[in-house]
């Protein structure tokens, strides 16, 4: 299903620049991450995708179960860094940041049609962090607002490049 370049592929974008990824359909939502992980979990593919709870992406992934991660072949740090700092709960991030939807092949949402890889998931597990089951030097860190993340494990369903 996903190849080894293409795990590699992640892992550069993840160190590099960031991912974007997608979720809903009617008013598709869309953020960046700089977390994350491809893996073989329960004999499955999984991107696992932290995503903070008050985040509306957090929302939609709640309600849907499924997202879609976009990896950039070019530079689009200063569109990811945007996408970092806007609210999709203010507007269609697609518009403000002139970036193209495409529609998933297996999951009702779209993916950032000006990335090259892409990954459309079913979440089949999840996981909170909380402050009860994290390091104190990692709470101490990244979480001073306690603002936590939910893990999402989202099953591949679809690799994918585009141009």
């Amino acid at each position: 299903m996903i190849t080894q370049k293409q795990i590699g592929m992640v892992q550069r974008a993840l160190q590099e620049q960031g991912l974007f990824v997608t979720s809903g359909k009617e008013q598709p939502n869309l953020m960046s991450t700089h977390w994350g992980s491809v893996g073989y979990f329960f004999n499955k593919w999984i991107f696992v995708l932290p995503v903070r709870n008050n985040k509306l992406s957090h929302e939609i992934i709640e309600k849907t179960q499924e997202f879609a991660v976009s990896v950039p072949y070019k530079d689009l740090r200063n569109t990811i860094t945007k996408a970092d700092i806007t609210s999709g709960r203010e507007g269609n991030k697609f518009v403000a940041l002139h970036l193209h939807p495409l529609k998933c092949k297996s999951i009702n949402s779209y993916v950032v049609g000006d990335c090259g890889l892409h990954l459309e998931c079913k979440v089949i597990h999840t996981s909170n962090i909380a402050r009860n089951n994290i390091s104190e030097e990692i709470n101490e860190q990244l979480y001073i607002n306690k603002d936590y993340h939910t893990m999402y494990y989202g099953e591949i369903l679809s690799v994918y490049e585009t141009e």
